[in-house]
């Protein structure tokens, strides 16, 4: 699968494929072949060879990802080309769903429900690995709906909050 991403910045276009438990992955004219294993949530291990990366993988907000690699944390935003385009054509007046990046513990919430919200702004704040999330919105409105309490655990893509 071909995704275009953002790289600390930098616009870089990625390639996927997954063959046999093993996964290709092309990128800034470089090709590795590894395989990968989970251990568990937000946690891979890479074989490379003779090699064993630990990456670190913990979601900063609903569209960017933080990867922390060989002491080195990058910021990583990915788009798969075929949803952007099909979400380019829509307006944004719809509601917006914003869902947990993976399973973890609702510990704050920073909104009620009826407040306004501004597009990067924080709603709820989950903890997962030891590392708070902020849950941010990706577009301006209202906070429609809450559908979790502090203290609550939530699993990966379970439905937070709603903004209109």
């Amino acid at each position: 699968m071909k995704y275009e991403t953002e790289l600390n910045g930098q616009t870089v276009n990625l390639e996927l494929d997954e063959r046999d438990g093993r996964i290709t992955a092309a990128f800034a004219e470089r090709r590795y072949e590894v395989e990968v294993l989970q251990p568990e949530a937000g946690i891979y291990l890479l074989f490379n060879g003779n090699e064993v990366y630990e990456a670190r993988v913990a979601s900063a907000d609903t569209s960017a990802v933080q990867v922390k690699l060989r002491g080195k944390t990058y910021s990583v935003n990915v788009i798969d080309r075929k949803h952007r385009r099909a979400g380019d054509v829509h307006s944004d007046d719809s509601q917006k769903q914003l869902v947990a990046p993976m399973p973890g513990k609702v510990v704050k919430l920073l909104l009620n429900v009826g407040d306004e919200v501004a597009p990067g702004q924080g709603v709820v704040i989950v903890e997962a690995m030891k590392m708070q999330n902020e849950i941010k919105s990706a577009k301006a409105g209202r906070l429609a709906e809450i559908r979790v309490s502090e203290g609550e655990a939530v699993t990966a893509n379970q439905l937070l909050a709603v903004i209109e």
